[in-house]
């Protein structure tokens, strides 16, 4: 039996694409237009994530597991601000989930404009 979906984002505004260890979210304003995205890499292992904002913020970090609490759900941190390795660019680009062309071409772009050579 499917989970209910407690999200505050519709299904409309948010995408998430999958392949192997590399998880991208991209999330959508009103005019569908690219407000966001979200790439994992390593899932389950060793996760990186890279998050971009339309709005010139952008930034590599380590995914940590955070604290544990009693009675409260684990929450991931996020933490460190870190150069993207051009490695992670390359791994972007096998992506094989079917991300939309235009779609992949923006991400590369901000991958490639942010990339350590």
């Amino acid at each position: 039996m499917p989970k209910p979906n407690h999200s505050i984002v519709s299904e409309e505004e948010r995408i998430r694409y999958v392949d192997g260890t590399s998880c991208l979210t991209i999330w959508f304003d009103e005019k569908k237009t690219i407000l966001a995205f979200e790439l994992i890499f390593g899932l389950a292992v060793d996760e990186w994530a890279f998050r971009y904002h339309r709005s010139g913020v952008s930034r590599y970090c380590k995914v940590d597991d955070g604290d544990s609490r009693i009675g409260r759900t684990q929450k991931q941190v996020l933490s460190g601000a870190f150069s993207f390795p051009k490695e992670r660019l390359l791994e972007f680009q096998k992506f094989k989930d079917h991300v939309p062309d235009h779609e992949k071409k923006f991400v590369l772009n901000i991958l490639e404009s942010t990339c350590v050579q």
